[in-house]
């Protein structure tokens, strides 16, 4: 049966269940584009580059269309706002049913394709507009007290980042039209939470996790977080596993 594995998974991407998948990503940055080829073609992912809106091109009238006037965000970070609505509004015209969007820094579990087929099973039941968090962010975990045996999906109050998650065209076009009214003045992530809890926008963390972020883990240096970008990768790789050691095991023996 199309879209089923021999060994009895479910694949997302064969099935048509997931029509996109959108990579935001800055031209300049050849290493994370090589590195991405490479990440989608350990799973045979079909993707597009999102390019537009580089922080070097955006001049004066698109930060005053976007932007609010006292917005304390990098070039790079209003960079990545827009190309995160960019993938949107992608999404949305295409009317996609179910798309993924990705930073160009992630990287996935190895059961990757596996369990993104039963994250995608189980959101069938789920009405829009939502989004779904399959990333561990800042080793942001659902909460043990929580977890049902066999369930994926778990309502948050957030959206742990913006680096890798699920969504389809209602929520898409939710969000960017409110592009068309509002002002960005929070990070990416940060800006996608303030517009969901307006708008209610229902978000979903998976558990388990299947990507890490590697400006977080230590395989690259962070391009938007300042007090990230002139740490060592070493220092970098060593607090991503020590937070993950905190947040994930110790701190669930007591949540």
């Amino acid at each position: 049966m199309l879209g089923w594995h021999k060994n009895g998974n479910y694949e997302p991407f064969q099935s048509g269940a997931i029509e996109s998948v959108y990579v935001i990503h800055a031209r300049k940055f050849t290493d994370r584009a090589a590195h991405m080829k490479r990440e989608m073609a350990r799973f045979e992912i079909p993707f597009e580059f999102i390019e537009p809106f580089d922080a070097d091109t955006l001049d004066a009238g698109i930060l005053e269309r976007y932007f609010a006037p006292d917005a304390r965000l990098s070039p790079g970070q209003k960079s990545a706002s827009l190309k995160h609505f960019e993938a949107m509004r992608r999404v949305a015209d295409k009317n996609q049913r179910l798309a993924l969007i990705f930073e160009d820094d992630v990287m996935l579990a190895q059961n990757f394709i596996e369990e993104l087929g039963k994250i995608v099973e189980e959101a069938r039941g789920l009405a829009a507009p939502y989004t779904i968090q399959i990333g561990c962010a800042n080793n942001m975990y659902v909460p043990r007290h929580l977890l049902v045996p066999g369930r994926r999906l778990y309502e948050a109050h957030e959206v742990r980042a913006a680096d890798a998650y699920l969504i389809g065209a209602e929520t898409a076009r939710i969000r960017v039209d409110w592009l068309e009214h509002g002002k960005i003045h929070l990070p990416p992530d940060h800006i996608l939470t303030f517009i969901d809890r307006e708008k209610h926008i229902r978000t979903y963390w998976s558990e388990p996790t299947l990507v890490e972020q590697g400006s977080m883990n230590g395989l690259f240096n962070s391009v938007l977080e300042e007090n990230r970008k002139a740490k060592p990768l070493w220092h970098l790789k060593f607090r991503f596993w020590w937070q993950r050691l905190r947040k994930k095991y110790i701190y669930r023996l007591f949540r």
